[in-house]
């Protein structure tokens, strides 16, 4: 394995299903990670899921013994960041699903949030992260907003994500669920797009042919680095077995049961 990484600078990493789950470190990940700071190569962590700020990502991983300061985390909010900055979407007249933690996040970053949700009729865009606090009023306002015109971005279209207990709904079946009563399409700020993936190789500032993406999940992490025409290497210890990976359409570089090293 260790031949494998040798042949790449940098590495953009998952972290649901390939460095935890349910926040607890999978094994030889942190391994894996402290391979790569003594063979000096860069790396980041890209994961779709946008529940927690960047801050608490690095404090998890920090507080497990794994380093990664702020600037080595993304998520979907930095490419939402990235579309307000190229005034590619404008920061008024927003609507926010998601749970309280991004909402407040999304505040403290300046962006303009209508809380109101019977000012459904003037909103711009509505954005939509999985969260447990989703309930039915949410589901029915979110609707009536891209009924009237609202663009809706989605902080990821993943359907499931691993948990111990298995592949629960994550913010795709939500998107599913809005997209049944308007048929709009929903603008996808995590993987697999390309344009997240940009922003990871920009921000690694190396060469494509020098980064291999790290992930378990074929429609996200695989799709999303076949499409950036990255490398890719799936490893089974989240979402996807060998048996799913075999069948598949979408095929990833390398195939591995772990990280170990």
């Amino acid at each position: 394995m260790i031949n494998l990484f040798e042949k790449f600078k940098g590495f953009i990493i998952d972290l649901d299903g390939v460095i935890y789950l349910d926040k607890k470190i999978i094994p030889h990940s942190k391994k894996f990670i402290e391979y790569l700071i003594k063979t000096e190569k860069k790396y980041i962590f890209l994961t779709n899921d946008s529940t927690l700020s960047p801050d608490e990502y690095s404090e998890i991983l920090s507080e497990q013994g794994i380093p990664c300061n702020l600037d080595q985390i993304m998520t979907p909010i930095t490419n939402l960041l990235e579309m307000i900055k190229n005034k590619k979407i404008q920061n008024k007249d927003i609507m926010v699903f998601s749970s309280t933690k991004l909402k407040n996040y999304l505040k403290s970053l300046g962006i303009n949030i209508i809380e109101d949700k019977n000012k459904f009729k003037k909103i711009k865009t509505i954005i939509v992260s999985g969260n447990l606090e989703f309930n039915y009023d949410d589901l029915m306002y979110a609707s009536l907003c891209v009924q009237n015109g609202a663009k809706l971005l989605a902080t990821s279209t993943d359907n499931t994500y691993p948990r111990k207990i298995g592949n629960v709904p994550a913010t795709g079946s939500i998107i599913a669920a809005i997209q049944k009563t308007c048929p709009v399409s929903a603008i996808n700020l995590g993987k697999p797009s390309k344009s997240i993936f940009n922003l990871a190789k920009k921000k690694l500032n190396i060469k494509r042919q020098d980064i291999l993406t790290v992930g378990d999940n074929l429609n996200t992490d695989i799709l999303g680095s076949n499409l950036s025409k990255l490398k890719s290497c799936l490893v089974l210890t989240g979402k996807t077995n060998l048996a799913t990976a075999k069948k598949s359409k979408i095929k990833s570089d390398y195939i591995l049961n772990n990280l170990k090293i």
